[in-house]
């Protein structure tokens, strides 16, 4: 591994554990903006978002926005003009992000508990200690909770009572990134991918394991070089299951047999966004690069946003949306690659509480600022 990698390694390790360390940010070209991207409306809250990373999650369903804060406090937004239509003071200081099922809404701890609340009644259903804490949302399906914790188990709870239907273990390396993979439940399995590089599948019924990928393969004299977490969200599309491992793999693999479909050496330690053929992928450098979801050639590769900190992107209507560490949000146009628009959600110096979430025309932030920002074109 040549040293440039290695100390592109070594960075970001420094990074999630100490974030007050973080480098200044290289400045922006300037830009004209074509698009009248501006902010929509602004709700202050009662808490931040965890730790400086995108291990919050927001939900969208019909007019509502739902989420929770650092505080364990529950909160229902109306979509249109951010007014609180429901806040549910918890016990629970919570960890990660949320997953919405019927009146339902279930979140995780540092204190290896996953909660569950009733939106209706106001009151937690139910709380389930698991074996470590919870650094990524929970999965709803058929019934089903799947939640991964960060000592590496992956764990399948009966919705309604919180009782463990089935477990998993993957063996954590010597050193990992910070952070899970959040569950994928599809086609009867569920998907998840581990600090050791595997992405599995388990039935959902059952929790036999269907089959294993290698997406990440340890390389390397030292435990740093030898990272290979998939810690990126995972997308599951038309049968096909999209992962990416931190030390440079990003494949398209089967749904139902694993079996690999195409690989690229990219690095990247967050997710990838999927919409129709197209994948959009950020690597460990703030590069851009989107590639043809069928057989991952690259269609267009955008360089101005280098070392920037740029979280998962977000298909935003007809574009596509990154935000950096600084709090700008910027437009790129999905054809081309070109920003076209760019805006200060909100000004702040450490990554987003949160992945962006559009619907339709809204694209919804978590900020470590106690906010939650609707932007709008």
């Amino acid at each position: 591994m040549k040293k440039s990698l290695f100390l592109l390694l070594l960075s970001a390790v420094i990074i999630q554990g100490c974030s007050n360390a973080r480098p200044p940010l290289p400045e922006l070209p300037k830009l004209a903006n074509e698009v009248d991207l501006h902010k929509d409306w602004r709700t202050g809250v009662d808490g931040d978002f965890g730790e400086t990373s995108e291990r919050f999650s927001l939900v969208a369903k019909d007019d509502q926005l739902y989420l929770v804060t650092d505080q364990g406090t529950l909160y229902v937004l109306n979509q249109q003009d951010g007014d609180v239509i429901s806040k549910i003071e918890t016990q629970y200081p919570a960890s990660s992000g949320v997953a919405l099922q019927g009146d339902t809404i279930y979140f995780g701890t540092y204190d290896a508990q996953l909660i569950a609340v009733s939106l209706s009644d106001k009151s937690v259903l139910w709380e389930k200690s698991l074996s470590s804490e919870i650094l990524a949302e929970a999965t709803y399906a058929a019934g089903r909770v799947a939640v991964q914790t960060a000592d590496g188990w992956l764990s399948v709870l009966e919705a309604d009572s919180g009782n463990t239907l089935w477990r998993a273990k993957a063996d954590l390396p010597a050193l990992t990134v910070r952070g899970t993979s959040a569950p994928a439940i599809a086609g009867g399995l569920v998907i998840s991918g581990f600090a050791d590089g595997q992405v599995k599948a388990f039935s959902l019924e059952s929790g036999e394991e269907v089959w294993a990928y290698a997406v990440g393969k340890p390389e390397g004299r030292y435990e740093i070089e030898r990272l290979s977490d998939v810690d990126g969200r995972l997308v599951v599309k038309d049968n096909v299951v999209y992962a990416v491992a931190y030390n440079g793999t990003l494949v398209a693999l089967s749904l139902s047999t694993g079996r690999p479909l195409w690989q690229r050496n990219i690095a990247s330690a967050v997710g990838v966004a999927v919409k129709d053929d197209l994948l959009v992928v950020v690597d460990m450098q703030s590069k851009v690069m989107a590639l043809n979801a069928k057989n991952g050639t690259e269609i267009w590769q955008n360089s101005e946003l280098l070392d920037r900190d740029l979280i998962t992107p977000e298909f935003f209507g007809q574009y596509l949306a990154l935000m950096d560490r600084a709090g700008f949000v910027h437009l790129l146009d999905v054809k081309s690659g070109n920003i076209v628009a760019r805006t200060l959600a909100n000004e702040i110096d450490v990554p987003p509480g949160s992945r962006m979430l559009a619907k339709d025309k809204r694209l919804f932030i978590l900020t470590p600022d106690e906010d939650v920002t609707a932007l709008t074109y």
